[in-house]
């Protein structure tokens, strides 16, 4: 038993400066906080994907995918793309539709991806 405390305290020893080293080491800069515009425009969008995942009108195809892209990316970067998508084209970041429509295809939805509607009787 001796003979493994005393193992046991070499082991501490020997590796305490490394835990030292390791506590001063440089921790990485945080990301910088959002502008409070960055918030708003973060927050519309959210606002506009909880809708859109609400809606009957909008293709399950789409709202998987919009699941998915959130379960799977941070939403600010999301966000972002999807701003940056309507400033590409000139489109309204107030217009729901063109919203939903810029943040799916930031998180891959492709036209192709919908179903077939069924035929009609």
């Amino acid at each position: 038993m001796a003979r493994f405390a005393l193992a046991l305290a070499i082991g501490a020893f020997a590796l305490a400066p490394v835990a030292a080293q390791a506590q001063t080491a440089k921790k990485p800069a945080a990301p910088a906080a959002p502008s409070k515009a960055q918030l708003e425009r973060a927050a519309a969008n959210l606002r506009v994907y909880v809708s859109a995942l609400q809606s009957d009108k909008i293709p399950e195809a789409v709202k998987t995918v919009l699941f998915l892209c959130v379960y799977s990316n941070p939403f600010k970067e999301i966000s972002e793309g999807t701003d940056k998508a309507l400033a590409a084209k000139k489109a309204s970041n107030t217009d729901p539709n063109m919203v939903v429509g810029a943040m799916a295809a930031v998180c891959g939805f492709k036209p192709g991806q919908m179903p077939a509607p069924a035929p009609k009787k």
